[in-house]
């Protein structure tokens, strides 16, 4: 790839897709043959389907995503062992699809109904098919149902009369039962109707036109025959969207979209059904005449999950061929070409089915994590990648790997990497005593791929986290993404829900100065809480460090000058728990770095000044059901606290449990330096509503209704604990307050200090929270006892060394 498409291949790779036209999944023991995945044959053509070139790509794909042969029956036999929420989950996310239209008009043996799609991608609409409508409508004076498509072609009379109507209707309920519509006059009349109905309601009108089905007369399936429609005077205003590319009039439909501003185009099925060149031939005829504001992007996916992940692979591949193409021959700029795919992936669909204001809501925006389709070959420009991991004690390490090999091995089967790695501290190197891991051992580091990106401050090189396994496919007990995702696991399978987390990340910039001779670290600044100035002579460094996390596709909801000398804060916003701690993983790297670049040291260490404030990586955490945020209280479940019964029964968990997860989440001595009363911090073992002295609060941010609350914070987190672990710990501690029926104590509305002796303290120090997860069994039968073994363990090795070396925690701006 050319240096030059490198931007306009990255917009491709990492935009979230909205599939304006797909059908309902099947269950795996469904009857529907699994071999229709690849090919649009049916009975005995559908035995050819092996021969044909779509098939082979196809079954390369997906054994690439399901690391196994690429052949039917290993695909078949890993589909049965995997079962369809692991495969729809992998699909999905592989796909990046964040908004699915399901028409559910055509009906599989064993479908899923079109909201069970909820479950693999954040936001799912539907498309009502009108003559499904009419059948469904018929047959239940029988309770019998069928199916119907477009049979009659698309010289639609929208003059047909109402007597012809009925007398065709009349026509096909006499052909017998269940009712199968096939009568011209009856499916003109229906249409035209439906016409009226779109048009006052605002409604696009989805159109099969070209390939697909097979009983259609392809020659009566020219959108040229839809003249008679496009020139009634009464849909004018109905935007008509012609489906499959109206391959193999793809002429045809850029023509008539270029002259009648209701006409859009939509170029699934042809994609990924035909060959490569057919497929680039397709869209680049579509493109000619028609404005790109009015070409959008479907699967045209039925049944199988990997029907959705094939289309959307092929889309992205195809768009950048015809779009880099369009660059080179001068008819885009790169800039446009990036414009481009936005509106064909996303916006144009967005805004043709009226979804922008709801896929900007809050019920849909933070459901869950947003994969993106993960480059599978090397791009020219790339020399290395960084296999990222965060250890027990917080750190972040890598291994390096050159792009080729990386591309060729590594991808798929990872680099070794000793178990020791899991044992070390933050002072030595060296496995830490009675973790139970040595220099005995190995494990393979396996790249996530989804979570691979290029590094916005070192453009040749790649990132991607690594997730610990004893071989592909087997996790590892220690492995702290594979921990968070276990007891995610757990949350959703009993209670169907979701935590959501965003972090608040406070961190001090040091520069390097001479005094008497000697280098040390001193303050950026010496500017107060919010300062403007301080914010000015920042800017150009934070600007540079919000385009990085823009790059990677993290959102920053807010930042400003903390009240530290020197200290900063930046703000994200929330996510699904696995990838909020992928996120807040990235920003640590990006903060330092681009520091780093200008002269300047970042640091999380919680007290690096101990007559200082402190800084921490505040989280907060919400409950999401069904894409909806149900920590928040409502009229049918809403507590005193204005929260509802389930989110008071998971916050009474964390409650309960607190001074055992602040061994997770406040990793070092010097962590309990900064939780002092009267500092923001949470010294005390209370929370309260919007008091933040309190280590747990509930949050009412603006636009939430007066006496409910929307979220929880714990300011204990710190920027030296292990986000996955930490998380764990704190969804553990939520699933038993679940489990048992917890209820929070009554809140502390004012300075916990001012309660004197009825408040207990939290751990003043780390060796009370070791003491406090040691007994706790709760979350070591969640978490799983190997890690917090280990995760004790180096936890006191870490108070034994800084109890002898009392200054040894000003070397920690140097690890964290």
């Amino acid at each position: 790839m050319e240096t030059k498409h490198r931007e306009l291949r990255e917009a491709v790779e990492r935009i979230a897709l909205v599939d304006a036209h797909a059908h309902n999944l099947v269950a795996l023991d469904s009857s529907f043959p699994f071999l229709r995945c690849f090919s649009e044959a049916e009975g005995e053509a559908l035995d050819l389907a092996p021969h044909s070139l779509s098939f082979k790509r196809s079954l390369r794909d997906l054994a690439e995503i399901y690391k196994c042969k690429p052949s039917l029956s290993s695909v078949e036999s890993h589909r049965r062992s995997c079962g369809l929420p692991s495969i729809g989950l992998k699909c999905f996310e592989a796909a990046n699809i964040s908004v699915l239209f399901i028409d559910d008009g055509i009906k599989f043996d064993k479908m899923h109904n079109w909201e069970q799609h909820n479950s693999f991608v954040p936001a799912v609409g539907r498309i009502l098919r009108i003559e499904y409508m009419a059948e469904t409508i018929l047959n239940e004076i029988v309770g019998l149902k069928s199916i119907a498509a477009y049979r009659s072609g698309l010289q639609i009379d929208t003059e047909v009369s109402w007597r012809a109507a009925e007398e065709g209707l009349l026509a096909d309920l006499s052909s017998g039962r269940p009712v199968r519509i096939k009568n011209k006059s009856f499916i003109d009349y229906l249409f035209s109707c439906s016409l009226e109905v779109a048009v006052s309601f605002g409604l696009p009108m989805q159109i099969h036109t070209g390939f697909g089905d097979k009983d259609l007369d392809l020659r009566l399936c020219n959108p040229l025959h839809l003249r008679g429609v496009l020139e009634d005077k009464r849909f004018a205003k109905c935007r008509l969207v012609l489906l499959h590319a109206s391959y193999p009039f793809s002429k045809e439909a850029s023509y008539l979209a270029s002259v009648y501003p209701q006409v859009y185009l939509d170029f699934g099925l042809a994609v990924p059904k035909l060959s490569t060149q057919g497929m680039i031939s397709s869209v680049k005829e579509l493109l000619e005449l028609a404005p790109i504001k009015k070409v959008m992007f479907s699967t045209d996916g039925y049944a199988f999950p990997e029907a959705f992940y094939l289309g959307a692979k092929r889309a992205r591949e195809v768009v950048f061929s015809v779009l880099s193409n369009a660059c080179d021959d001068g008819d885009l700029t790169i800039l446009e070409a990036v414009e481009a795919v936005e509106d064909i992936f996303r916006q144009n669909a967005l805004q043709l089915y009226n979804m922008n204001g709801v896929i900007g809501s809050i019920s849909c925006k933070y459901f869950g994590p947003s994969k993106r389709t993960p480059r599978i070959a090397p791009s020219d420009d790339i020399v290395f990648v960084r296999i990222m991991w965060v250890d027990t004690s917080g750190q972040h390490r890598c291994r390096v790997i050159p792009a080729k090999r990386f591309y060729e091995v590594v991808k798929n089967n990872g680099v070794g990497l000793t178990v020791v790695s899991m044992g070390m501290t933050s002072f030595i190197d060296a496995p830490a005593d009675g973790t139970n891991l040595t220099a005995v051992g190995e494990i393979r580091l396996i790249p996530d791929l989804s979570t691979k990106y290029t590094i916005p401050w070192a453009r040749h090189e790649e990132i991607v986290l690594g997730d610990m396994q004893l071989q592909p496919g087997q996790a590892w007990e220690y492995c702290p993404r594979d921990s968070l995702r276990r007891v995610a696991k757990i949350l959703k399978d009993e209670f169907n829900l979701v935590v959501n987390a965003g972090f608040e990340n406070e961190f001090y910039l040091l520069k390097n100065v001479i005094r008497d001779g000697k280098q040390e670290w001193a303050p950026f600044d010496l500017t107060p809480y919010c300062s403007s100035s301080a914010f000015d002579s920042l800017s150009s460094i934070l600007q540079e460090v919000n385009f990085s996390l823009q790059s990677l596709e993290i959102s920053v909801e807010q930042l400003h000058a903390e009240s530290g000398k020197g200290q900063f804060e930046i703000a994200l916003g929330h996510k699904a728990s696995t990838l909020a701690a992928d996120h807040l993983v990235f920003t640590r790297e990006v903060i330092r770095a681009v520091a780093r670049k200008h002269g300047l040291l970042a640091t999380f260490v919680p007290k690096y000044y101990l007559d200082e404030i402190g800084s921490g990586s505040h989280v907060h955490l919400s409950l999401w059901k069904d894409g909806k945020n149900v920590f928040m209280g409502s009229e049918s479940s809403k507590t005193e606290h204005g929260m509802s019964e389930i989110g008071e029964k998971f916050m009474a968990g964390v409650f309960h449990h607190l001074p055992s997860i602040l061994a997770f989440i406040c990793p070092l001595p010097n962590s309990y330096d900064r939780l002092q009363p009267n500092t923001l911090s949470g010294a005390y073992h209370c929370w309260g509503k919007e008091n933040k002295e309190a280590p747990m609060r509930t949050s009412c941010p603006p636009g939430v209704s007066s006496g409910y609350v929307s979220n929880f914070e714990l300011k204990s987190f710190d920027g030296c604990a292990n986000p996955h672990i930490g998380l764990s710990a704190i969804i553990a501690a939520g699933i038993d307050g679940l489990r048992r029926n917890l209820a929070l104590p009554k809140p502390t509305e004012s300075n916990p200090t001012d309660h004197g002796s009825e408040l207990k303290r939290l751990p003043k120090e780390l060796q009370e929270s070791i003491e406090a997860l040691a007994g706790d069994q709760i979350l070591k039968d969640l978490i799983g006892d190997k890690l917090v073994t280990a995760v004790i363990a180096v936890r006191q090795a870490e108070v034994n060394y800084y109890k002898k070396n009392k200054d040894a925690y000003k070397q920690l701006i140097h690890r964290y």
